[in-house]
Parts: C-alpha cells; structure tokens; sequence
C-alpha cells in the first residue's frame, strides 16, 4: 500500500541491538530500437552488507559515480553503551577505508564528497555540519549567530547542500548553503534532493492533496509541481542538474505515472502503474543523469523496474542471470554508468547491482 506522505528512505543503521498534458507513453511497448538496445542491459550483484573487520557493523549509504560505496560504520564497547560513528568507504574491490573516526553521514555526491556533521560531543551528538571531501579532508561550513549543532541533509557538491541548524533556544532554521550563500528553506516540507545550481524538491503534505515542489535559491522562488489532469497528488523524488524533477503524479492506492516535470513545468509521463495492466504501487524513485529510472520499495510485489526509457520496464530480477537477489529493494543510488546501490525491507542486506 502507498505511504500517505512523502517516502523518506533512510538507513539508520541499529547501533544498540504533474500539471502537463503529456501524452502517457507507459502503453506504447513498440519494440523501437532503443527499446532493444535497453533489454540488453545485464547486472551482477555484489552483497556488501558485511562491514570493515574489526567494527560492529556499518549501513551503506551512497555509491560514486567510480562505483565507491560509502557508508555509516559503528564501533562500540562490550556492553554497547559507548559508540564511536566512523566514516568508511568500501572500494570496489572490496578493501575498506576509515575517512574519519566519527562523523555522522547524510549523503553523499556522485565525485565521494559526504556531507553531514561532525559528533562533537557524545552524549548529545551535538556537532557542526560539515564535508569530508573526497581527499579525506574535512571542511566545516560557519556556523549561524547562536547556532549550537547543525548538520547537512542534503549535499549537490562540497560547495552546495541542504542543511539543518539548531540555537540555544532550540529553535530549527534550515538553509541552503550555496557556494557560501545561505539562504534561509522555510517551507513546512519534506526534503528529498538538491542539485548543484542550489534547487531543493521534496513534497508539502496537506490533509486535501501531497504536491510536489521545486525551491530555487538562487531566486528564493517556489514552484508547486501540479499533477497531471484528473490526478489528486504529486511527489517529487529528485533533480538533475537540467533543473528537471523526477516523480509521481498519482492517486493514492491507484493509478501513479512517473515521469519527470520538465524546464517549463509540464509533466513527461515515462511509465503508469496502479493499472489492470501494472497494478504493482511503489514508493521510491532514483535516477541518473542520463535518465536511467529505478523503481523499487514495491511491499505489494516486491520486484524492483528500470526504465531506460518511456514506455520501457524491466524486471531488476531478469537482469541479474539468474542470481537469487532480495525482494522488496530500496534503490538509493543509481550512478552515471547504471550501478544501482540498494537495501532490501526483506533481509536488510545491502547490495550493489554492477551494470556488465
């Protein structure tokens, strides 16, 4: 069943235990030739859910574009009282790295820059937002007048994210940093992504209707993303670096099109589920820069979909030459070349799927 508000997918890692008009394009299944040339696409999994040796465990996180998988370790006392959050990266070879001893990761961008915060003091888990940079130097970014812990959300590059700040009044500002630029975020909304050029989407949640929205820093402006005609509600899921939002324009418990709204607003159907036809209900987008659509956190299947192109859906499970792979996926990274990073509702493994 859909979730009734905005999906926030995050691993937390158990340390102590459309308003366009666009044609739907989703029933034209024409074999075209990139429709074929997409069919040929082929995965192997790589199960890297086991941890750095000598930690109590990790969550992995995000995945570079060179196919580095950073993550959340832990390390803790006999009696698991006493924690420590090292930062590690897993190599594509397997070979793992601690980039610091205690630091608390939101993201990560597609170059291994992690945005987060600093664990300053342990017992509050008060600390400063802050960048590991893909050198393995760390980078604060200035604190707000009275600002007593902050934290990145969100990170576009080490020069742009999404960020939390609490003051002694434990009052919550959260702003956009862009290239030293902070301007203040005040909608009551989710944040799901941010792009380099400083543009956050997400979803505002009401009692009548979900919608979608692009905020645009650089202007301080808002853009509601409507659904399409008939439909009550959108998601937005991500941005590229075109400006360009990735969602849903859905019903809940129904009908759902992904697709993405474009420049001017209007909103591209790719795929429609929820149908006689599809009737499988999802609650997580990805994508990539190229376009690549993941589909997954499907309870009512399980199965995870590409769509490397309208109208065009395939089955994650025929593409891994038969190698038994988790239901109930989690895509949370899908990178430049088609690797998808995943964590699955099912056995909570974490896998990379390699594009062969």
């Amino acid at each position: 069943m859909r979730l009734s508000s905005a999906p926030v997918v995050s691993l937390i890692f158990v340390a102590l235990a459309a308003g366009g008009c666009a044609a739907d394009l989703s029933d034209d299944l024409d074999e075209s030739g990139a429709a074929i040339e997409a069919k040929k696409l082929s995965y192997t999994p790589i199960d890297v859910s086991d941890g750095p040796a000598g930690l109590d465990g990790w969550s992995p996180v995000g995945l570079t574009d060179g196919g580095d998988v950073y993550g959340q370790a832990f390390d803790c006392d006999d009696e698991f009282i006493v924690c420590t959050f090292p930062l590690v990266k897993r190599a594509p070879n397997g070979a793992f790295t601690t980039l610091h001893p205690n630091f608390q990761i939101s993201d990560v961008d597609e170059k291994g820059n992690v945005g987060g915060c600093t664990i300053d003091d342990p017992d509050t888990f008060f600390g400063q937002a802050a960048v590991v940079k893909n050198n393995g130097d760390l980078e604060r970014l200035p604190k707000l007048p009275g600002e007593i812990t902050s934290c990145i959300l969100r990170l576009a590059d080490d020069r742009v994210a999404a960020v939390n700040s609490v003051n002694e009044a434990f009052e919550l500002t959260t702003y956009v940093f862009n290239k030293g630029t902070v301007t203040p975020f005040t909608l009551q909304a989710s944040i799901e992504d941010i792009n380099d050029r400083g543009q956050i989407v997400g979803v505002i949640s009401t009692p009548g209707a979900n919608r979608g929205y692009r905020f645009d820093a650089a202007t301080a402006t808002t853009t509601v993303l409507e659904p399409i005609a008939g439909d009550p509600h959108t998601w937005a899921q991500a941005i590229n670096e075109h400006g360009e939002v990735l969602g849903y324009s859905f019903t809940f418990d129904a009908t759902e099109r992904i697709g993405k709204w474009n420049r001017n607003g209007a909103f591209e159907v790719a795929f429609t589920e929820g149908t006689p036809e599809f009737p499988t209900i999802s609650n997580q987008l990805s994508w990539n820069e190229d376009g690549l659509i993941v589909i997954s956190f499907i309870p009512n299947e399980g199965n995870t979909y590409l769509v490397p192109e309208p109208g065009t859906r395939l089955n994650l499970a025929d593409l891994v030459g038969g190698a038994d792979i988790p239901t109930t996926l989690v895509a949370l990274t899908v990178n430049k070349r088609g690797d998808l990073l995943t964590f699955s509702l099912e056995d909570f493994r974490a896998f990379v799927f390699v594009r062969n």
